[in-house]
């Protein structure tokens, strides 16, 4: 069995601790000594004329783009969640944590709706449903997609 010190020797060059001893503390006098040797901090380099201090209009207009994407994509889903809660009751997450956390028939009952009426609501407004066959295989082997959480009301 290797000794401790082949042990640190081995470790040396991924921890890039120096060869030297630490150092040993200095008394109380000459640390207040030391600390008045010490320079003061330089400030930081210019930075080069050849960086940019602003993006590039492309950069810019691709950045507009995103933000308004954003924006339909969130108008999309709140327009989803409307149509979704005028036929359901619940929100579109709920719906989705719902089918995916029951068979479909048993949510249908619970709603009021028929089977494929709901099936068609989560087809028509995007709300993912589980495979065939899904709640016939053990709960060990579903493959988890959405997990129940609390919600209010």
């Amino acid at each position: 069995m290797r000794n401790e010190q082949e042990v640190l020797n081995a470790a040396k060059p991924f921890t890039g601790i120096p060869d030297a001893p630490f150092p040993t503390p200095l008394p109380h006098d000459r640390a207040i000594d030391r600390a008045q040797d010490l320079r003061p901090l330089e400030a930081p380099p210019a930075l080069e004329p050849s960086v940019p201090h602003e993006v590039s209009p492309e950069i810019k207009k691709a950045m507009l783009a995103a933000a308004y994407a954003q924006l339909m994509i969130d108008r999309l889903a709140a327009l989803q969640n409307e149509e979704v809660t005028k036929y359901t009751g619940i929100s579109r997450v709920e719906l989705g944590l719902r089918v995916w956390n029951a068979p479909m028939a048993e949510v249908a009952k619970r709603l009021g709706i028929k089977k494929h009426v709901l099936m068609r609501i989560c087809k028509l407004f995007e709300v993912p449903t589980p495979p065939k066959g899904y709640f016939n295989t053990s709960f060990a082997n579903r493959p988890i997609r959405w997990t129940r959480v609390v919600v209010g009301g």
